[in-house]
């Protein structure tokens, strides 16, 4: 990849953004667009290009990564993309469901349109410092000629197989991220009803056997009651709604991942739907009763 071929990013919220940033830090072009006048206003400052629209974006770069909230924003777009003369490489790293991301892959594939699973586990902060996972599904022949775009993206890749298991292996993660997360919140909530110093308690615990690398990302976010997003109660609970959707197709029931669903909808009443995840904690708060009542 060489620094004048650009880049297209639809999507700039908070893992477009920072996918457009690892690009542009490691020299390459970026063409970004949003709906989001103030997102644009935000790339634009940190050296990328805005595009008028997902057509300009398609008519200026040959390889595309889209980072919106959910499949129907992106089959809404897919068709702009159709209209580029050399159809772009397309890198979907938003979240969706196995069946959803097939119908999309099917119409790229019926315009013409490379296309690579790639949903990302780990939050924007994660994505900015490298560390985060891409699972990488598709045809090898495509993935093979994104490899330098996705090395930049996320040095650290999986590659799952097909279109379609990206998406299912995505989504078992995050039943497991968010209900670690939820445990996370429920045992610090826990410690500080006993009285136990917060911070102490959180440096015990990931010394044990309980340590997870939840208590690196949430931890001291939930102790210092610091919802800044780096990922969205609402982005968040529209993937456990994607997980319970799955498993109820499967005749599977997910007692755990449903009480944690009805905790992310009390954590977005009490605090907004962009707070970050490890506002989680606000629900479980909210929740104790005074000291001596009644159990």
């Amino acid at each position: 990849m060489t620094s004048d071929a650009a880049v297209g990013m639809i999507g700039l919220g908070l893992m477009g953004s920072a996918l457009a940033t690892r690009l542009i830090d490691a020299g390459i072009k970026v063409i970004g667009y949003d709906i989001d006048a103030a997102r644009c206003d935000v790339l634009r400052a940190g050296g990328g290009e805005i595009a008028a629209s997902t057509t300009e974006v398609a008519a200026r770069c040959r390889t595309i990564v889209i980072a919106v909230y959910g499949s129907a924003q992106i089959k809404a777009l897919l068709p702009d993309l159709a209209t580029a003369a050399v159809p772009p490489l397309v890198i979907c790293t938003t979240t969706c469901a196995p069946g959803e991301i097939a119908a999309i892959a099917e119409f790229g594939a019926r315009a013409n349109l490379p296309f690579i699973e790639a949903p990302i586990s780990g939050t924007s902060a994660d994505v900015t410092a490298g560390t985060a996972t891409a699972l990488i599904a598709g045809e090898a022949d495509i993935i093979a000629a994104a490899d330098a775009v996705l090395a930049v993206l996320c040095p650290q890749r999986i590659h799952v197989g097909a279109i379609g298991v990206a998406s299912r292996t995505k989504l078992a993660i995050n039943l497991i991220l968010q209900n670690t997360r939820a445990a996370l919140a429920e045992g610090i909530a826990f410690a500080e009803s006993l009285g136990l110093d917060g911070a102490a308690f959180l440096a015990h615990a990931r010394q044990s056997a309980a340590y997870s690398r939840v208590m690196d990302n949430k931890g001291a976010k939930m102790l210092a009651r610091d919802f800044s997003p780096q990922s969205h109660l609402a982005q968040t609970l529209k993937d456990t709604v994607l997980i319970l959707r799955e498993a109820d197709a499967q005749g599977l029931p997910l007692p755990m991942t449903t009480a944690q669903a009805a905790l992310l909808g009390a954590a977005i009443a009490l605090e907004g739907p962009d707070r970050d995840s490890a506002a989680v904690i606000t629900a479980i708060r909210a929740g104790r009763r005074p000291a001596g009542s009644a159990t």
